[in-house]
């Protein structure tokens, strides 16, 4: 779920339950952990994996960071979000020629594509518009499982373990579950809460660069989080 591909996030992906039900590898890594003969790991592997390698994250983190630091000197909006542009569809080649999902990729340069219509349409700042509605949304559809009590980390785990929804039977467990799933709408809403007042205050530099911060090294913090809280539930055997 990472928050700077365009600024498209990861998370366009992270929560799809649909995607975990077909295949418990999928939630396992969504999870951020893996299998190491029959045993759930959590660890520094584990958790590029599901930021999608160190590759991964360069992929991520240098279309905005180009925008911010050619904008920055040049204060030419055409140059610099004719640059990220161009490192995205790169990225992309590359997806196409190692034969890699080409999900996430798409989705990212389709979101880098309207950041930058939104920049040349607009304010240069207006270029980050679209990590507001992901943000927005993804902490929205979070918040809504957890009131309609089928939280989505629940799912995730009951997928990977092979319980179907019968979690939900366990008040306890349901319970973790939601406490789970919170710290993944705090994530979302501390961005929000924290840029927005940035991006009213046309600070571009620093909006930016709190937006790197808050991809992630936030986003794997409330992984590692999630693991330590969830990791009695997840080792124990079916």
């Amino acid at each position: 779920m990472n928050e700077n591909q365009s600024p498209a996030e990861d998370e366009i992906t992270s929560f799809d339950p649909k995607l975990a039900a077909l295949d418990p590898a999928a939630a396992a890594s969504r999870l951020g952990i893996r299998i190491d003969e029959g045993t759930a790991v959590f660890d520094i592997k584990s958790l590029l994996n599901s930021l999608g390698g160190w590759w991964g994250i360069v992929e991520s983190t240098i279309p905005p960071t180009a925008f911010l630091v050619v904008y920055s000197i040049t204060l030419n909006v055409l140059m610099a979000v004719t640059i990220a542009g161009s490192l995205s569809a790169i990225s992309l080649v590359k997806q196409v020629i190692t034969r890699k999902a080409l999900s996430q990729a798409i989705a990212g340069a389709a979101l880098i594509a309207i950041s930058a219509w939104l920049a040349l349409r607009g304010q240069p700042k207006d270029y980050y518009i679209t990590g507001f509605f992901t943000n927005g949304i993804y902490g929205t559809v979070l918040l809504i499982s957890i009131l309609a009590r089928w939280p989505v980390i629940g799912l995730l785990v009951g997928f990977f373990k092979g319980w179907g929804v019968k979690w939900r039977k366990d008040r306890a467990l349901l319970t973790r579950f939601d406490l789970v799933t919170g710290l993944w709408v705090g994530l979302f809403a501390t961005r929000l809460i924290i840029e927005l007042p940035m991006y009213f205050a046309n600070n571009l530099q620093l909006l930016g660069i709190t937006k790197l911060i808050l991809s992630e090294p936030a986003y794997a913090i409330v992984l590692w989080f999630s693991w330590l809280s969830l990791r009695s539930v997840i080792l124990t055997k079916s």
